[in-house]
């Protein structure tokens, strides 16, 4: 059974400069909630409510939104605003959060490994904290414990990808499979045309057995970095682990495009906001 999940949210954010300067990137508004909220939620749809969450020390307004703040609280209550009080009392309570400091940028293993002790041997979701994922059914981290129940091996939430974009994700070697979940026994992270195993891309969504830890140990420091995938890949090579291609729209929003697109998207399916916001669209491209 999976209980834990670990949220990167350590990068620098540099694509988002200047905003980033001072704020973090996962705090970029998506409607009225941050993006890294919307990671939370969907984490916390799926049974799991023991959270940690890496980020760089100057990240401190993550630690602030995710607090109780009765405060503000009363406030909103005192002023008759019981649904937006609702809203911050619930932020609060809907997940219990632990928080790793990552000094420097050191790659995504060195980041997973600041939980060891706290992930007590147990397995765990790892969730990029600049990658939305939307389904309107069953989230993408109940998908992916689904599979895992069913494997016991490390399990990774992909799609397929264009060739010509390959490259700026990992490709992998899958051996058998059937109904979207594929054994793997090789995965390269930025592959060359000729390193292309299949258009199979893990997409910011994983599920680890506790020894990944070992692995990570094992992996090749990288442009002085260690990646989670090099950890995946000795998994793969050493036992075989799991791909599951998952259902749902995914937004990456460390990208403006895809940050934009997210948005839009998020805006659309608002139930007080998306008829009006559909019409302005509509209204806008007349215009141009």
């Amino acid at each position: 059974m999976v209980t834990k999940a670990v949220i990167l949210a350590g990068g620098k954010g540099t694509r988002f400069l200047p905003y980033t300067k001072s704020y973090p990137k996962e705090m970029l508004a998506v409607v009225d909630k941050p993006a890294l909220q919307l990671i939370v939620e969907e984490v916390v749809d799926a049974g799991i409510k023991d959270i940690f969450v890496v980020l760089s020390p100057d990240k401190q307004a993550v630690v602030r939104h995710f607090e109780k703040d009765e405060k503000l609280e009363r406030m909103l209550v005192s002023q008759g605003k019981l649904a937006e009080a609702e809203s911050v009392r619930r932020v609060s309570e809907m997940a219990d959060f632990t928080y790793g400091w990552q000094q420097s940028v050191t790659g995504t293993g060195m980041a997973v490994m600041l939980a060891e002790e706290w992930a007590d041997g147990q397995p765990f979701v790892v969730l990029n904290g600049d990658d939305v994922i939307y389904n309107d059914g069953q989230t993408v981290t109940a998908q992916l414990v689904k599979q895992f129940e069913k494997v016991s091996r490390s399990v990774i939430g992909v799609q397929p990808v264009e060739k010509s974009v390959i490259h700026k994700y990992a490709s992998c070697k899958v051996v058998s499979g059937k109904d979207r979940l594929y054994l793997i026994d090789d995965i390269i992270e930025k592959p060359s045309d000729e390193q292309i195993y299949s258009l199979l891309a893990p997409l910011g969504r994983y599920i680890v057995t506790p020894d990944i830890f070992d692995a990570i140990r094992q992996s090749p420091k990288r442009n002085g970095e260690v990646y989670l995938t090099d950890a995946l890949r000795i998994q793969a090579q050493s036992q075989g682990i799991y791909v599951y291609d998952f259902e749902g729209t995914r937004y990456d929003f460390g990208d403006k495009l895809g940050y934009l697109k997210g948005v839009t998207e998020y805006a659309l399916r608002d139930e007080n906001l998306g008829a009006r916001y559909l019409d302005y669209l509509r209204q806008l491209l007349l215009r141009q």
